[in-house]
């Protein structure tokens, strides 16, 4: 059997204008051309459609029938193109990915503007470290990610990575605990010091252990655990040192009894990357928007540290 989109098309508008000649001028074709196309139809199906000893031609029992199909074919064939047209509405689904710092301090902010902008959209937000966001994007288990990785990461091929802005990342101390001085400590100078910080996984656990073991150095695990306003409220009652991006700094009910701890010889800060697969379709505005919510909430964080 062999079926043709523009056959369905010229039966479809026939039996909608009851009329050849004005399908065909509808559909800007000769009236031959339309009676060819649903004679070709007819044969790919085996069967008659149009009861031709009526004027106009009229569908018959089947010919109704298959009218109805074909209408709900035109339309899931619509809907195909649609998914890759990013000018389309979007429809259905969209996963999306997003780290434990925007989680912390940014999922409401972000369901409140999909739930105003695309309210037709079926949004499901998730928590992952970076790795593993790009991982499920690369295989096409969510459509989209924010991840927060350091300038120069290699992407797969297969994905667009845009850069929406750089992530201060901070080393925390109990206020009072370390006194202030004119030069910024070492991290020698932090040596028999305890952390607090994310569980396995988490990139910036792991940068911090790397730039320790570079020096010699021990790694001193107080207590790892999800949360960083858990980590900020032992950090502020002095158990050990923590990181935390200023965003969740300025944002923690703690933030009175915590200071900013400047060490010269590591910076923790990173960068706040969008990821998708190459060809969004429809998905593209809604994933756009996704990007620029996420960055505008460091934005505005950013403004309020400084005074703004």
């Amino acid at each position: 059997m062999s079926i043709r989109i523009e056959d369905l098309v010229s039966f479809v508008a026939t039996v909608h204008h009851q009329s050849l000649s004005r399908a065909a001028e509808a559909l800007g074709l000769t009236q031959p051309a339309v009676t060819r196309r649903i004679q070709s139809l007819e044969e790919g199906l085996g069967s008659t459609l149009l009861d031709r000893d009526t004027k106009p031609p009229k569908p018959n029992a089947l010919g109704r029938r298959v009218f109805a199909q074909c209408e709900q074919v035109l339309r899931e064939v619509d809907n195909l193109k649609a998914l890759v047209e990013s000018k389309a509405t979007p429809q259905g689904k969209l996963s999306l990915g997003v780290t434990q710092a925007v989680a912390e301090i940014g999922v409401r902010e972000l369901l409140d503007v999909f739930s105003s902008h695309y309210q037709s959209l079926d949004i499901s937000i998730g928590t992952r470290w970076s790795n593993e966001l790009v991982r499920q994007v690369d295989l096409g288990e969510i459509d989209a990610a924010t991840v927060m990785l350091p300038a120069g990461t290699d992407f797969p091929p297969s994905l667009v990575a845009r850069h929406l802005r750089p992530i201060e990342m901070l080393v925390v101390c109990a206020a009072g605990r370390w006194p202030e001085r004119p030069e910024p400590y070492r991290l020698y100078d932090l040596r028999n010091s305890k952390w607090i910080v994310n569980p396995d996984g988490c990139g910036f656990r792991a940068r911090l252990q790397r730039a320790l073991g570079d020096l010699g150095l021990p790694f001193q695990v107080a207590m790892d655990a999800f949360g960083t306003e858990l980590q900020l409220q032992f950090v502020s009652e002095g158990l050990a040192l923590g990181l935390a991006t200023r965003a969740q700094l300025e944002r923690s009910r703690y933030r009175d009894g915590i200071r900013i701890l400047p060490v010269t010889d590591f910076n923790p800060s990173t960068e706040l990357w969008l990821i998708h697969n190459r060809v969004p379709g429809n998905l593209k505005h809604p994933i756009d928007l996704f990007g620029e919510t996420v960055s505008s909430i460091f934005t505005g964080q950013d403004k309020k540290s400084s005074g703004s």
